[in-house]
């Protein structure tokens, strides 16, 4: 998702759900003065132990703590769809971004070919290998290309640039696709550059 950055000088990035700040540390160092949230007390007093800017917050329950039109850049790394509302974090991070701010996400695409045909030939949920593997489950919405296209459109985003990640072979590297149709398909991840509509 490096590849869809506008040229930083020194814009404002708000990092959200940024864990330990492992992505943030690398924006940083790209150039981006960056600002990251998470519901983490652990993930937070990493970043801060790394010099980062961090600040907790449970943006299901308060949002984004931050002015209107406060960022240039708004980063979001696999995090819609661990939220309960992600309309609402969309609308947020909307609100926090200035005039033809850019939003970079990432989610992941639950209703591929090998997701659909686990779930009919095998009878397992979407959650299933996760929770076998780990006994949890924090994906809250499971995103299909029409879902997340919706929940952009309505939060007043216009998609400029997109890829999705496709799995090629358990011996072959994943492959990258800017195909809409292949990534619907065939697509493990979306990644999204889209930009705010003033």
């Amino acid at each position: 998702m490096f590849s869809m950055l506008p040229e930083a000088n020194g814009k404002k990035l708000l990092d959200v759900g940024c864990g330990i700040g492992t992505i943030s540390l690398e924006l940083e160092k790209k150039g981006f003065r960056v600002t990251g949230v998470d519901f983490s007390e652990v993930g937070i007093d990493k970043c801060l132990e790394k010099g980062l800017n961090a600040i907790l917050s449970d943006v299901d329950k308060d949002g984004l703590k931050f002015p209107d039109k406060s960022f240039d850049v708004v980063w979001a790394g696999d995090v819609i769809e661990h939220v309960f509302d992600p309309i609402f974090l969309l609308e947020e991070i909307a609100r926090v971004l200035k005039d033809d701010g850019i939003l970079l996400l990432t989610v992941p695409n639950n209703f591929s070919l090998r997701s659909r045909a686990t779930i009919a030939l095998l009878g397992r949920s979407i959650q299933s290998g996760i929770y076998r593997k780990l006994r949890q489950c924090k994906h809250h919405t499971f995103f299909s290309w029409e879902l997340l296209t919706y929940m952009l459109d309505h939060s007043q985003f216009f998609i400029e640039r997109y890829y999705s990640i496709v799995d090629r072979s358990r011996h072959r590297k994943a492959s990258v696709t800017s195909n809409t149709l292949i990534g619907k398909w065939f697509g493990r991840v979306f990644a999204i550059g889209a930009r705010k509509l003033c």
